[in-house]
């Protein structure tokens, strides 16, 4: 809902046209990287070890990912 929302809404996409959303994941957080492979069609387009340190002080490795409005309403 909210990737159709920032492609369509004519408020934001008067402004600025969306055309692409980037986000990442946790490395370990798998059940968000099946669902964002296989159900909405999102591009990995890298992963950044040891980018970001935890709570704890850990590092930690992301998953980057992008999908762009065109492969969104592509996928549907």
């Amino acid at each position: 809902m909210l990737l159709e929302f920032l492609f369509t809404d004519e408020t934001i996409n008067s402004k600025l046209s969306i055309e692409k959303v980037v986000w990442d994941t946790m490395l370990e957080n798998k059940r968000a990287q099946y669902v964002y492979d296989n159900k909405i069609g999102a591009r990995k387009v890298g992963v950044r070890k040891d980018c970001w340190k935890n709570q704890n002080g850990q590092l930690r490795t992301a998953v980057d990912y992008e999908l762009s409005k065109e492969d969104f309403f592509n996928a549907r």
